[in-house]
Protein backbone atom coordinates (compact mmCIF):
# COMPACT_ATOMS: atom_id res chain seq x y z
CA UNK A 1 0.00 0.00 0.00
CA UNK A 2 2.88 1.99 0.54
CA UNK A 3 4.20 1.34 -2.68
CA UNK A 4 0.92 2.76 -4.12
CA UNK A 5 0.33 5.99 -2.16
CA UNK A 6 4.33 6.97 -3.13
CA UNK A 7 3.63 6.39 -6.85
CA UNK A 8 0.62 8.34 -6.55
CA UNK A 9 2.81 11.03 -4.83
CA UNK A 10 5.17 10.82 -7.93
CA UNK A 11 2.77 11.70 -10.09
CA UNK A 12 0.07 13.87 -8.01
CA UNK A 13 2.38 15.58 -5.57
CA UNK A 14 -0.08 14.68 -2.56
CA UNK A 15 2.24 14.66 -0.02
CA UNK A 16 4.97 16.28 -0.94
CA UNK A 17 3.12 20.07 -0.51
CA UNK A 18 4.86 20.88 -3.68
CA UNK A 19 3.18 20.98 -6.70
CA UNK A 20 5.11 21.06 -9.45
CA UNK A 21 4.20 21.55 -13.44
CA UNK A 22 4.10 18.05 -14.16
CA UNK A 23 1.57 17.37 -10.79
CA UNK A 24 -0.90 19.84 -12.19
CA UNK A 25 -0.69 18.70 -15.87
CA UNK A 26 -1.22 15.06 -14.28
CA UNK A 27 -3.78 16.51 -11.84
CA UNK A 28 -5.71 18.43 -14.88
CA UNK A 29 -5.78 15.23 -17.01
CA UNK A 30 -7.76 13.10 -14.38
CA UNK A 31 -10.00 16.14 -12.78
CA UNK A 32 -11.37 16.79 -16.64
CA UNK A 33 -11.86 13.29 -16.79
CA UNK A 34 -13.70 13.15 -13.86
CA UNK A 35 -15.51 16.42 -14.72
CA UNK A 36 -16.61 14.60 -17.73
CA UNK A 37 -17.93 12.01 -15.81
CA UNK A 38 -19.74 13.86 -13.25
CA UNK A 39 -21.04 16.00 -16.36
CA UNK A 40 -22.35 12.68 -17.97
CA UNK A 41 -23.90 11.64 -14.36
CA UNK A 42 -25.89 15.10 -13.84
CA UNK A 43 -27.42 14.37 -16.80
CA UNK A 44 -28.56 16.18 -20.42
CA UNK A 45 -30.10 19.25 -18.81
CA UNK A 46 -26.99 20.40 -17.21
CA UNK A 47 -25.58 21.38 -20.57
CA UNK A 48 -28.55 22.46 -22.70
CA UNK A 49 -30.33 25.62 -22.08
CA UNK A 50 -29.45 26.15 -18.64
CA UNK A 51 -31.52 27.46 -15.76
CA UNK A 52 -30.28 29.05 -12.49
CA UNK A 53 -30.81 25.85 -11.23
CA UNK A 54 -28.54 24.35 -13.54
CA UNK A 55 -25.88 27.04 -13.80
CA UNK A 56 -25.13 27.21 -9.63
CA UNK A 57 -24.27 23.41 -9.68
CA UNK A 58 -22.05 24.23 -12.83
CA UNK A 59 -20.21 26.74 -11.25
CA UNK A 60 -19.94 24.78 -7.69
CA UNK A 61 -18.48 21.91 -9.55
CA UNK A 62 -16.05 23.92 -11.71
CA UNK A 63 -14.51 25.75 -8.55
CA UNK A 64 -14.30 22.44 -6.81
CA UNK A 65 -12.73 20.25 -9.26
CA UNK A 66 -10.46 23.62 -9.97
CA UNK A 67 -9.39 23.45 -6.69
CA UNK A 68 -8.78 19.70 -6.88
CA UNK A 69 -5.90 20.74 -9.93
CA UNK A 70 -4.04 23.22 -7.29
CA UNK A 71 -4.03 22.25 -3.86
CA UNK A 72 -2.41 19.10 -2.58
CA UNK A 73 -4.82 18.84 0.22
CA UNK A 74 -8.24 19.02 -1.50
CA UNK A 75 -7.35 16.67 -4.19
CA UNK A 76 -9.25 13.66 -2.77
CA UNK A 77 -11.84 14.96 -0.77
CA UNK A 78 -13.05 17.74 -3.46
CA UNK A 79 -14.17 14.46 -5.67
CA UNK A 80 -16.96 13.30 -2.87
CA UNK A 81 -18.53 16.49 -2.50
CA UNK A 82 -18.79 16.99 -6.41
CA UNK A 83 -20.27 13.54 -6.49
CA UNK A 84 -22.74 14.51 -3.53
CA UNK A 85 -23.36 17.83 -5.47
CA UNK A 86 -24.97 16.04 -8.92
CA UNK A 87 -26.62 13.53 -6.87
CA UNK A 88 -28.32 16.38 -5.16
CA UNK A 89 -29.09 17.94 -8.41
CA UNK A 90 -30.14 14.55 -9.48
CA UNK A 91 -33.08 14.52 -6.79
CA UNK A 92 -33.74 17.69 -7.07
CA UNK A 93 -34.74 17.82 -10.75
CA UNK A 94 -36.78 14.46 -10.04
CA UNK A 95 -38.51 15.93 -7.43
CA UNK A 96 -39.37 19.15 -9.67
CA UNK A 97 -40.38 16.56 -12.62
CA UNK A 98 -43.20 15.88 -10.24
CA UNK A 99 -44.31 19.09 -8.20
CA UNK A 100 -44.66 21.77 -10.00
CA UNK A 101 -44.32 23.76 -6.56
CA UNK A 102 -40.96 22.77 -6.04
CA UNK A 103 -39.78 23.21 -9.69
CA UNK A 104 -40.85 27.03 -9.62
CA UNK A 105 -39.22 27.25 -6.38
CA UNK A 106 -35.55 25.99 -7.54
CA UNK A 107 -36.03 26.91 -11.38
CA UNK A 108 -38.32 29.63 -11.15
CA UNK A 109 -41.39 29.98 -13.66
CA UNK A 110 -42.28 31.54 -16.59
CA UNK A 111 -44.01 35.09 -17.07
CA UNK A 112 -46.15 36.41 -20.16
CA UNK A 113 -44.35 39.87 -21.46
CA UNK A 114 -46.90 40.08 -24.03
CA UNK A 115 -50.69 39.07 -24.39
CA UNK A 116 -52.97 39.77 -28.01
CA UNK A 117 -49.86 41.98 -29.37
CA UNK A 118 -49.81 44.01 -26.36
CA UNK A 119 -46.83 44.46 -24.64
CA UNK A 120 -47.34 43.64 -20.43
CA UNK A 121 -45.20 46.51 -18.98
CA UNK A 122 -46.03 45.18 -15.33
CA UNK A 123 -44.35 42.21 -16.52
CA UNK A 124 -41.46 43.45 -18.09
CA UNK A 125 -40.37 45.56 -15.38
CA UNK A 126 -40.66 42.86 -12.78
CA UNK A 127 -38.47 40.43 -15.53
CA UNK A 128 -36.48 43.21 -15.88
CA UNK A 129 -36.76 43.67 -19.52
CA UNK A 130 -36.50 46.68 -21.96
CA UNK A 131 -38.69 46.96 -24.91
CA UNK A 132 -35.59 46.94 -27.07
CA UNK A 133 -34.65 43.37 -25.41
CA UNK A 134 -37.91 42.08 -26.22
CA UNK A 135 -37.50 43.59 -29.53
CA UNK A 136 -34.62 42.26 -30.52
CA UNK A 137 -35.66 38.74 -29.55
CA UNK A 138 -39.14 39.35 -31.31
CA UNK A 139 -36.45 39.49 -34.86
CA UNK A 140 -34.15 37.30 -34.24
CA UNK A 141 -36.75 34.25 -32.95
CA UNK A 142 -39.87 35.33 -34.64
CA UNK A 143 -38.77 36.96 -37.33
CA UNK A 144 -40.43 39.52 -37.22
CA UNK A 145 -40.30 43.19 -35.65
CA UNK A 146 -44.51 43.33 -35.47
CA UNK A 147 -45.44 42.89 -31.58
CA UNK A 148 -48.92 43.12 -33.08
CA UNK A 149 -48.65 40.07 -34.66
CA UNK A 150 -47.86 37.69 -31.23
CA UNK A 151 -50.45 36.29 -28.99
CA UNK A 152 -48.68 35.27 -26.74
CA UNK A 153 -44.27 35.80 -25.72
CA UNK A 154 -43.44 34.23 -23.05
CA UNK A 155 -40.30 34.39 -20.72
CA UNK A 156 -39.20 31.24 -20.18
CA UNK A 157 -37.57 29.62 -17.17
CA UNK A 158 -34.09 29.70 -18.78
CA UNK A 159 -34.70 33.47 -19.96
CA UNK A 160 -35.60 32.56 -23.00
CA UNK A 161 -38.57 34.56 -24.65
CA UNK A 162 -40.59 32.21 -26.69
CA UNK A 163 -43.51 33.21 -28.96
CA UNK A 164 -47.08 31.81 -30.61
CA UNK A 165 -48.15 33.90 -33.63
CA UNK A 166 -51.63 35.11 -33.66
CA UNK A 167 -52.58 32.68 -36.77
CA UNK A 168 -50.91 29.98 -34.90
CA UNK A 169 -47.96 29.81 -36.54
CA UNK A 170 -44.59 29.62 -34.46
Amino acid sequence: MEDVNLYLDGIFGLETGEVNFLHLIARSIVIYIIGIALVRLGNKRFVGKMTAFDIIIAIIIGSLLSRAITNTDLFFTVLPACIVLILLHRLFAFIASHSDKFGDWIKGNDRVVVENGEILWKAMRKSHLSEQDLMQTLRLNANTADVGKIKIARLERNGDISFIFMNGKD
